[in-house]
Protein backbone atom coordinates (compact mmCIF):
# COMPACT_ATOMS: atom_id res chain seq x y z
CA UNK A 1 0.00 0.00 0.00
CA UNK A 2 1.25 3.45 -0.93
CA UNK A 3 0.52 6.15 1.62
CA UNK A 4 1.03 9.91 1.35
CA UNK A 5 1.80 11.20 4.84
CA UNK A 6 1.27 14.95 5.26
CA UNK A 7 0.59 17.26 8.21
CA UNK A 8 0.49 20.87 9.37
CA UNK A 9 -1.17 22.45 6.36
CA UNK A 10 -2.12 25.50 8.50
CA UNK A 11 -4.51 26.78 5.84
CA UNK A 12 -5.26 30.48 6.40
CA UNK A 13 -1.96 31.18 8.19
CA UNK A 14 -0.85 34.77 8.63
CA UNK A 15 2.93 35.25 8.84
CA UNK A 16 4.17 38.70 9.84
CA UNK A 17 1.15 40.36 8.21
CA UNK A 18 1.26 38.24 5.03
CA UNK A 19 -1.58 35.80 4.33
CA UNK A 20 -0.14 32.53 3.01
CA UNK A 21 -3.31 31.25 1.32
CA UNK A 22 -2.08 31.75 -2.26
CA UNK A 23 1.25 30.12 -1.39
CA UNK A 24 -0.61 27.22 0.20
CA UNK A 25 -2.82 26.76 -2.84
CA UNK A 26 0.31 26.75 -5.05
CA UNK A 27 1.82 23.86 -3.07
CA UNK A 28 -1.48 22.00 -2.62
CA UNK A 29 -1.87 22.02 -6.41
CA UNK A 30 1.49 20.22 -6.58
CA UNK A 31 0.20 17.70 -4.03
CA UNK A 32 -2.89 17.15 -6.19
CA UNK A 33 -0.73 16.49 -9.27
CA UNK A 34 1.45 14.12 -7.25
CA UNK A 35 -1.64 12.17 -6.18
CA UNK A 36 -2.93 12.15 -9.75
CA UNK A 37 0.37 10.80 -11.07
CA UNK A 38 1.40 8.30 -8.37
CA UNK A 39 -2.10 7.17 -7.34
CA UNK A 40 -1.56 6.51 -3.61
CA UNK A 41 -4.07 4.37 -1.76
CA UNK A 42 -4.66 7.05 0.89
CA UNK A 43 -3.60 10.55 1.95
CA UNK A 44 -3.00 11.20 5.65
CA UNK A 45 -3.16 14.64 7.30
CA UNK A 46 -1.82 14.38 10.84
CA UNK A 47 -3.39 17.51 12.28
CA UNK A 48 -3.44 21.31 11.93
CA UNK A 49 -5.50 21.46 8.76
CA UNK A 50 -6.23 25.09 9.63
CA UNK A 51 -4.07 27.61 11.43
CA UNK A 52 -6.76 28.69 13.88
CA UNK A 53 -9.95 27.37 15.39
CA UNK A 54 -12.05 29.87 13.41
CA UNK A 55 -10.36 30.02 9.98
CA UNK A 56 -11.01 32.75 7.40
CA UNK A 57 -13.50 32.08 4.60
CA UNK A 58 -10.76 31.77 1.96
CA UNK A 59 -9.10 29.01 3.97
CA UNK A 60 -12.33 27.02 4.30
CA UNK A 61 -13.04 27.37 0.58
CA UNK A 62 -9.53 26.21 -0.34
CA UNK A 63 -9.71 23.13 1.87
CA UNK A 64 -13.20 22.25 0.61
CA UNK A 65 -12.05 22.60 -2.98
CA UNK A 66 -8.94 20.43 -2.65
CA UNK A 67 -10.74 17.75 -0.63
CA UNK A 68 -13.41 17.51 -3.32
CA UNK A 69 -10.77 17.25 -6.06
CA UNK A 70 -8.88 14.50 -4.23
CA UNK A 71 -11.74 12.44 -2.79
CA UNK A 72 -14.39 12.74 -5.48
CA UNK A 73 -12.23 13.66 -8.44
CA UNK A 74 -9.36 11.21 -7.95
CA UNK A 75 -11.26 8.68 -5.79
CA UNK A 76 -8.45 8.82 -3.24
CA UNK A 77 -9.49 8.56 0.42
CA UNK A 78 -8.24 11.08 2.99
CA UNK A 79 -7.78 10.39 6.69
CA UNK A 80 -7.36 13.58 8.72
CA UNK A 81 -7.37 14.47 12.40
CA UNK A 82 -7.54 17.64 14.47
CA UNK A 83 -4.31 19.25 15.64
CA UNK A 84 -3.74 21.77 18.41
CA UNK A 85 -4.51 24.68 16.03
CA UNK A 86 -7.83 23.20 14.87
CA UNK A 87 -11.25 23.33 16.48
CA UNK A 88 -12.03 19.72 17.35
CA UNK A 89 -15.78 20.29 17.33
CA UNK A 90 -15.87 22.15 14.00
CA UNK A 91 -13.78 19.52 12.23
CA UNK A 92 -15.94 16.78 13.69
CA UNK A 93 -19.14 18.23 12.18
CA UNK A 94 -20.48 16.00 9.39
CA UNK A 95 -17.75 13.39 9.88
CA UNK A 96 -20.25 10.50 9.99
CA UNK A 97 -21.71 11.53 6.63
CA UNK A 98 -18.36 12.33 5.03
CA UNK A 99 -16.74 8.95 5.69
CA UNK A 100 -19.20 7.40 3.26
CA UNK A 101 -17.50 9.35 0.47
CA UNK A 102 -13.96 8.46 1.55
CA UNK A 103 -13.20 11.51 3.71
CA UNK A 104 -12.45 10.36 7.25
CA UNK A 105 -12.07 13.25 9.71
CA UNK A 106 -11.46 12.68 13.42
CA UNK A 107 -12.22 15.85 15.31
CA UNK A 108 -13.21 14.91 18.85
CA UNK A 109 -11.21 12.37 20.82
CA UNK A 110 -13.27 9.34 21.80
CA UNK A 111 -12.56 6.78 24.47
CA UNK A 112 -12.64 4.05 21.84
CA UNK A 113 -10.62 5.08 18.79
CA UNK A 114 -12.54 3.91 15.74
CA UNK A 115 -10.20 2.20 13.31
CA UNK A 116 -10.42 2.87 9.58
CA UNK A 117 -9.65 -0.18 7.46
CA UNK A 118 -8.49 0.05 3.85
CA UNK A 119 -7.42 -2.91 1.74
CA UNK A 120 -4.81 -3.61 -0.91
CA UNK A 121 -3.83 -6.76 -2.75
CA UNK A 122 -2.33 -8.20 0.48
CA UNK A 123 -5.31 -7.58 2.74
CA UNK A 124 -6.41 -5.01 5.32
CA UNK A 125 -4.43 -2.06 6.67
CA UNK A 126 -5.87 -0.52 9.84
CA UNK A 127 -5.52 3.19 10.59
CA UNK A 128 -6.00 4.63 14.09
CA UNK A 129 -6.31 8.45 14.01
CA UNK A 130 -5.82 10.10 17.43
CA UNK A 131 -7.02 13.73 17.35
CA UNK A 132 -5.14 16.18 19.56
CA UNK A 133 -6.45 16.64 23.10
CA UNK A 134 -4.94 18.31 26.17
CA UNK A 135 -4.20 16.05 29.18
CA UNK A 136 -7.15 17.36 31.27
CA UNK A 137 -9.56 16.32 28.50
CA UNK A 138 -8.03 12.84 28.34
CA UNK A 139 -8.07 12.63 32.15
CA UNK A 140 -11.81 13.36 32.22
CA UNK A 141 -12.56 11.10 29.26
CA UNK A 142 -10.89 8.08 30.85
CA UNK A 143 -11.72 9.10 34.43
CA UNK A 144 -8.05 8.69 35.40
CA UNK A 145 -6.59 11.28 37.79
CA UNK A 146 -3.08 9.91 37.21
CA UNK A 147 -2.99 11.53 33.74
CA UNK A 148 -0.95 14.71 34.20
CA UNK A 149 1.21 15.06 31.10
CA UNK A 150 0.90 14.56 27.35
CA UNK A 151 2.95 11.37 27.73
CA UNK A 152 0.48 10.03 30.30
CA UNK A 153 -2.42 10.93 28.03
CA UNK A 154 -0.96 9.33 24.89
CA UNK A 155 0.00 6.14 26.74
CA UNK A 156 -3.56 5.84 28.03
CA UNK A 157 -5.04 6.29 24.55
CA UNK A 158 -2.62 3.95 22.79
CA UNK A 159 -2.94 1.25 25.45
CA UNK A 160 -6.70 1.31 24.94
CA UNK A 161 -6.12 0.77 21.20
CA UNK A 162 -3.72 -2.11 21.85
CA UNK A 163 -6.36 -4.01 23.82
CA UNK A 164 -8.10 -4.92 20.55
CA UNK A 165 -5.14 -4.54 18.14
CA UNK A 166 -4.82 -7.38 15.65
CA UNK A 167 -1.05 -7.77 15.36
CA UNK A 168 -1.45 -10.22 12.50
CA UNK A 169 -2.65 -7.33 10.34
CA UNK A 170 -0.83 -4.14 9.36
CA UNK A 171 -1.55 -1.25 11.70
CA UNK A 172 -0.81 2.47 11.38
CA UNK A 173 -1.43 5.07 14.06
CA UNK A 174 -1.75 8.83 13.48
CA UNK A 175 -1.15 11.43 16.19
CA UNK A 176 -0.39 15.11 16.74
CA UNK A 177 2.08 16.18 19.43
CA UNK A 178 5.71 16.37 20.44
CA UNK A 179 6.93 12.78 20.20
CA UNK A 180 10.57 12.05 20.93
CA UNK A 181 12.68 9.10 22.09
CA UNK A 182 15.29 7.91 24.56
CA UNK A 183 18.76 7.31 23.17
CA UNK A 184 20.80 4.27 24.24
CA UNK A 185 18.13 3.19 26.74
CA UNK A 186 18.65 6.34 28.81
CA UNK A 187 15.70 8.04 30.43
CA UNK A 188 16.64 11.45 29.02
CA UNK A 189 14.57 12.28 25.94
CA UNK A 190 16.18 13.60 22.76
CA UNK A 191 15.16 17.11 21.67
CA UNK A 192 14.13 17.09 18.00
CA UNK A 193 14.40 19.88 15.44
CA UNK A 194 11.89 22.60 16.29
CA UNK A 195 10.66 25.72 14.47
CA UNK A 196 9.56 29.18 15.61
CA UNK A 197 6.20 28.72 13.90
CA UNK A 198 5.17 25.84 16.17
CA UNK A 199 2.84 26.70 19.02
CA UNK A 200 4.06 25.24 22.34
CA UNK A 201 1.69 22.62 23.73
CA UNK A 202 2.77 23.20 27.33
CA UNK A 203 5.78 24.31 29.38
CA UNK A 204 8.39 22.54 31.46
CA UNK A 205 8.71 19.45 29.26
CA UNK A 206 5.22 18.12 30.03
CA UNK A 207 4.43 18.12 26.30
CA UNK A 208 7.04 15.46 25.48
CA UNK A 209 5.74 12.01 24.50
CA UNK A 210 8.02 8.98 24.53
CA UNK A 211 7.88 7.15 21.20
CA UNK A 212 8.04 3.82 23.03
CA UNK A 213 4.26 3.96 23.47
CA UNK A 214 3.87 3.40 19.70
CA UNK A 215 5.71 0.07 19.70
CA UNK A 216 3.70 -2.61 17.95
CA UNK A 217 2.52 -0.42 15.08
CA UNK A 218 3.99 -0.76 11.60
CA UNK A 219 4.10 3.01 11.14
CA UNK A 220 3.32 6.13 13.16
CA UNK A 221 2.34 9.23 11.14
CA UNK A 222 2.96 12.35 13.21
CA UNK A 223 2.11 16.02 12.99
CA UNK A 224 3.07 19.14 14.98
CA UNK A 225 6.81 19.60 14.36
CA UNK A 226 7.29 21.45 11.07
CA UNK A 227 10.58 19.89 10.05
CA UNK A 228 10.40 16.48 8.29
CA UNK A 229 12.29 14.03 10.51
CA UNK A 230 12.28 10.58 11.98
CA UNK A 231 11.81 9.83 15.66
CA UNK A 232 14.50 7.26 16.36
CA UNK A 233 13.60 5.18 13.31
CA UNK A 234 11.71 5.55 10.04
CA UNK A 235 8.74 3.70 11.56
CA UNK A 236 7.86 6.89 13.45
CA UNK A 237 8.05 10.09 11.42
CA UNK A 238 7.02 13.71 11.12
CA UNK A 239 6.16 14.66 7.56
CA UNK A 240 6.67 18.36 8.38
CA UNK A 241 4.58 21.27 7.14
CA UNK A 242 3.79 21.79 3.46
CA UNK A 243 5.39 25.25 3.54
CA UNK A 244 7.95 27.24 5.49
CA UNK A 245 6.22 29.43 8.05
CA UNK A 246 9.19 31.07 9.77
CA UNK A 247 12.80 32.01 9.10
CA UNK A 248 13.95 29.25 11.43
CA UNK A 249 12.86 26.83 8.67
CA UNK A 250 14.90 28.22 5.77
CA UNK A 251 17.08 25.08 5.55
CA UNK A 252 14.18 22.64 5.78
CA UNK A 253 12.95 20.84 2.67
CA UNK A 254 9.17 20.90 2.60
CA UNK A 255 6.92 18.34 1.00
CA UNK A 256 5.39 14.98 1.89
CA UNK A 257 6.52 11.59 3.13
CA UNK A 258 5.66 8.68 0.85
CA UNK A 259 5.30 5.43 2.78
CA UNK A 260 5.21 2.07 1.02
CA UNK A 261 4.15 -0.79 3.26
CA UNK A 262 4.57 -4.35 1.97
CA UNK A 263 2.66 -7.53 2.72
CA UNK A 264 4.73 -8.17 5.87
CA UNK A 265 4.26 -4.69 7.24
CA UNK A 266 7.77 -3.55 6.41
CA UNK A 267 8.04 0.04 5.22
CA UNK A 268 10.05 2.04 2.73
CA UNK A 269 10.26 5.83 3.01
CA UNK A 270 10.62 8.42 0.25
CA UNK A 271 10.60 12.19 0.71
CA UNK A 272 9.02 14.25 -2.06
CA UNK A 273 9.91 17.95 -2.05
CA UNK A 274 7.59 20.71 -3.29
CA UNK A 275 8.63 24.00 -4.86
CA UNK A 276 7.22 27.05 -3.07
CA UNK A 277 5.71 30.03 -4.85
CA UNK A 278 7.97 32.28 -2.75
CA UNK A 279 10.79 31.04 -0.57
CA UNK A 280 11.91 32.32 2.83
CA UNK A 281 15.36 33.94 2.83
CA UNK A 282 17.60 35.95 5.14
CA UNK A 283 19.73 38.71 3.63
CA UNK A 284 22.50 40.49 5.54
CA UNK A 285 24.47 43.63 4.77
CA UNK A 286 24.42 47.40 4.88
CA UNK A 287 21.27 49.00 3.51
CA UNK A 288 22.84 50.54 0.42
CA UNK A 289 24.57 47.29 -0.43
CA UNK A 290 21.27 45.38 -0.28
CA UNK A 291 19.60 47.94 -2.54
CA UNK A 292 22.18 47.70 -5.31
CA UNK A 293 20.76 46.38 -8.57
CA UNK A 294 23.64 43.98 -9.21
CA UNK A 295 22.98 42.29 -5.85
CA UNK A 296 19.22 42.13 -6.34
CA UNK A 297 19.61 40.71 -9.84
CA UNK A 298 21.25 37.60 -8.42
CA UNK A 299 18.37 36.81 -6.08
CA UNK A 300 14.66 36.21 -6.27
CA UNK A 301 13.53 39.55 -4.93
CA UNK A 302 9.90 38.39 -4.58
CA UNK A 303 10.82 35.91 -1.83
CA UNK A 304 9.80 36.47 1.78
CA UNK A 305 12.73 38.30 3.29
CA UNK A 306 14.25 38.85 6.70
CA UNK A 307 16.79 41.64 6.42
CA UNK A 308 19.61 41.98 8.94
CA UNK A 309 21.19 45.42 8.54
CA UNK A 310 24.84 45.96 9.48
CA UNK A 311 24.53 49.75 9.51
CA UNK A 312 25.47 51.33 12.85
CA UNK A 313 24.08 54.85 12.35
CA UNK A 314 20.50 56.06 12.15
CA UNK A 315 18.55 55.16 9.00
CA UNK A 316 15.56 56.95 7.49
CA UNK A 317 12.66 54.52 6.92
CA UNK A 318 14.79 51.50 5.94
CA UNK A 319 11.74 49.21 5.65
CA UNK A 320 10.17 51.36 2.92
CA UNK A 321 13.45 51.50 1.03
CA UNK A 322 13.91 47.74 1.21
CA UNK A 323 10.33 47.05 0.12
CA UNK A 324 10.84 49.23 -2.94
CA UNK A 325 13.22 46.48 -4.11
CA UNK A 326 12.11 43.46 -2.05
CA UNK A 327 8.30 43.84 -1.88
CA UNK A 328 7.86 40.98 0.61
CA UNK A 329 10.19 41.98 3.42
CA UNK A 330 8.67 40.43 6.54
CA UNK A 331 11.23 41.31 9.17
CA UNK A 332 13.87 43.98 9.59
CA UNK A 333 16.46 43.85 12.37
CA UNK A 334 19.67 45.72 13.09
CA UNK A 335 22.63 43.41 13.58
CA UNK A 336 24.02 45.45 16.47
CA UNK A 337 20.67 45.43 18.26
CA UNK A 338 20.23 41.74 17.55
CA UNK A 339 23.55 41.03 19.27
CA UNK A 340 22.60 43.32 22.11
CA UNK A 341 19.37 41.45 22.74
CA UNK A 342 21.27 38.16 22.84
CA UNK A 343 23.87 39.54 25.24
CA UNK A 344 21.74 41.67 27.49
CA UNK A 345 23.91 42.94 30.31
CA UNK A 346 21.16 44.47 32.42
CA UNK A 347 20.21 41.91 35.04
CA UNK A 348 16.82 42.52 36.64
CA UNK A 349 18.01 41.36 40.04
CA UNK A 350 20.53 44.21 40.47
CA UNK A 351 18.76 47.10 38.74
CA UNK A 352 18.00 48.74 42.08
CA UNK A 353 21.70 48.70 42.97
CA UNK A 354 22.72 50.80 39.94
CA UNK A 355 22.68 54.54 39.48
CA UNK A 356 20.62 56.19 36.77
CA UNK A 357 23.80 56.90 34.85
CA UNK A 358 24.96 53.27 35.06
CA UNK A 359 21.57 52.09 33.88
CA UNK A 360 21.71 54.45 30.90
CA UNK A 361 25.20 53.24 30.01
CA UNK A 362 23.94 49.64 30.03
CA UNK A 363 20.95 50.64 27.93
CA UNK A 364 23.17 52.50 25.43
CA UNK A 365 25.54 49.55 25.05
CA UNK A 366 22.63 47.12 24.60
CA UNK A 367 21.04 49.23 21.86
CA UNK A 368 24.11 50.61 20.05
CA UNK A 369 26.49 47.76 20.71
CA UNK A 370 29.39 49.94 21.90
CA UNK A 371 30.35 52.05 24.89
CA UNK A 372 29.48 55.74 25.26
CA UNK A 373 32.14 58.19 24.13
CA UNK A 374 33.55 60.74 26.61
CA UNK A 375 31.53 63.52 24.94
CA UNK A 376 28.33 61.48 25.16
CA UNK A 377 29.00 60.69 28.82
CA UNK A 378 29.25 64.38 29.69
CA UNK A 379 26.04 65.19 27.83
CA UNK A 380 24.14 62.39 29.56
CA UNK A 381 25.44 63.41 33.00
CA UNK A 382 24.15 66.94 32.44
CA UNK A 383 20.75 65.67 31.20
CA UNK A 384 20.32 63.30 34.17
CA UNK A 385 21.38 65.98 36.67
CA UNK A 386 19.00 68.52 35.16
CA UNK A 387 16.15 66.00 35.13
CA UNK A 388 16.73 65.07 38.76
CA UNK A 389 16.67 68.74 39.82
CA UNK A 390 13.44 69.25 37.91
CA UNK A 391 11.80 66.45 39.85
CA UNK A 392 12.82 67.78 43.26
Amino acid sequence: MKIFHTADWHIGKLVNGFYMTEDQEFVIDQLFEKIKTEKPDVVLIAGDLYDRSVPPVQAIELLNRIFDKIVRGLKTPIIALAGNHDSNERLNFGSVLLKGSGLYISGNLKRNIEKITLTDEYGPVNFYPIPYADPPIVRDLFDDNLIKTHNDAMNKIVNSIKQTLNTKERNIVMAHGYVTYSKNDKEELVILEESDSEKPLSIGGTDLINSSCFEGFNYTALGHLHGPQKVGSNKIRYSGSLLKYSFSEIKQKKGITIVNIDSNGEIEIELSEFKPRKDFRIITGELQQLLKENVVALENKDDYIKAILKDTGELLDPMAKLRSVYPNVMELVREDRLKASLNNKVVASNINEKSKFDLFQNFYEDIIGEECSLEEIEVIKKVITKAQKGCE
